[in-house]
C-alpha cells in the first residue's frame, strides 16, 4: 500500500502544509472539517494536478508556490487524481450536490446546508 506525501506552500490560501498519509495503516482517509479549514484549497490544488496546471495563491499571486505531492517518493501523476467537489461554484449548494458524512454525530455538528 502506498504512502502519499504532501508538501504545499502558498496554494490557494494554504500557507504551509506538510503531511504524510500511510495507506499501510488505513485504506482510506477522509478530511472533514468546518468551513474555512482549507478543504476547498486542498481540493483545488489536487484538481490542478489532475488538470496539469500550476497552483497559485489567489490573494498574493506574487508569492512563490510550492506543490510537491508524491506516492512512495515519486511524483503524483494527473491520471491518479480524482477530486469530488462538495459543491459547484456556479450553482452553489443544493440537494443535488455531493456530501460525504463520516458519522451521525458529525452530521449533527456540521449540517451540510448550514450557512457560514
Amino acid at each position: 500500500m502506498p504512502k502519499i506525501g504532501i508538501d504545499l506552500e502558498n496554494c490557494y490560501g494554504i500557507k504551509k502544509l506538510k503531511a504524510d498519509f500511510d495507506f499501510k495503516k488505513a485504506r482510506a482517509f477522509a478530511i472533514y472539517a468546518p468551513n474555512g479549514a482549507m478543504k476547498s484549497s486542498l481540493a483545488t490544488t489536487f484538481q490542478d494536478i489532475a488538470d496539469g496546471q500550476p497552483s497559485k495563491d489567489r490573494i498574493f499571486p506574487t508569492r512563490t508556490t510550492k506543490r510537491t505531492v508524491t506516492i512512495d517518493g515519486a511524483a503524483l501523476s494527473a491520471d491518479a487524481v480524482l477530486v469530488v467537489r462538495p459543491y459547484d461554484e456556479v450553482f452553489g449548494n443544493n440537494e443535488k450536490t455531493s456530501t460525504l458524512l463520516i458519522n451521525a454525530k458529525l452530521k449533527q455538528e456540521y449540517p451540510p446546508w448550514r450557512a457560514s
